[in-house]
């Protein structure tokens, strides 16, 4: 049976940013070019996607959000160049060997539940990965991609969710997460080609996945940079 809601799974982090790998999974229907698409009408295949691969290999099938922009740009939603120019930097300990792709429209929750959630989270616990951050598309898929990590805290992988739509993850319990204010559905991290704005937010879902808080807890943050209500591009330069 599926944990309440109300338990929160939470594995306290025993590294270091400095010294942690970290891997991505993503129910913003990201996926290879070459694998099978999935699924719109509802799907609760995953796909693996090597940590090797390059962002230009990576494209989304989902019709649930718009994700006109990460097209563009994958990193609005799978921050995968983001998280590598922190793995240069330092800040991180590496990349993992493995990350895992959804399509979060789901019309079969028994089955994410007690087969799929638990399948990925035994992927992520047999790869290289010490933390996992979280991305989502729709609103139904912020409070599915919950259920995959709680399933990840529970094989003892601390993880971390970035969320545009905070009320819908609130309700399914995620074990940490931060909640970039008035960010649009497919801007988890910003508008294409954002870069220093992207880092930001990544950055900022590492401080709370280093935060020793109750789980649960939902960091609300501010980004000036950042105005859904009149959004244009703003091409910064990478640091």
């Amino acid at each position: 049976m599926p944990m309440s809601k109300r338990c929160i799974p939470y594995t306290p982090r025993n590294r270091e940013l400095k010294d942690t790998v970290f891997a991505l999974i993503s129910t913003a229907g990201v996926h290879l070019r070459e694998q099978e698409p999935y699924n719109v009408d509802g799907d609760n295949s995953w796909r693996l996607i090597p940590g090797e691969s390059k962002s230009n290999q990576l494209i989304i099938t989902h019709s649930h959000y718009d994700h006109h922009d990460a097209d563009q740009d994958i990193n609005c939603v799978f921050p995968l160049d983001r998280l590598r120019d922190l793995a240069a930097q330092g800040i991180i300990g590496g990349v993992s060997d493995k990350h895992l792709g959804f399509m979060g429209f789901t019309q079969n929750f028994r089955e994410l539940y007690e087969k799929t959630a638990p399948e990925m989270a035994k992927v992520i616990l047999r790869s290289k990965t010490d933390g996992v951050i979280l991305t989502a598309g729709c609103p139904l898929c912020h409070r599915v991609v919950c259920a995959i990590a709680r399933e990840v805290e529970m094989v003892g992988i601390p993880t971390v969710l970035i969320t545009v739509a905070p009320e819908q993850s609130r309700q399914a319990g995620p074990p940490r997460a931060i909640a970039p204010r008035h960010f649009k559905l497919g801007h988890s991290l910003g508008g294409p080609h954002q870069i220093n704005l992207q880092q930001q937010v990544l950055l900022d879902a590492l401080k709370r996945w280093e935060a020793r808080e109750e789980p649960g807890h939902i960091w609300d943050i501010a980004y000036p940079e950042y105005d859904s209500s009149d959004w244009q591009p703003i091409y910064l330069q990478e640091s």
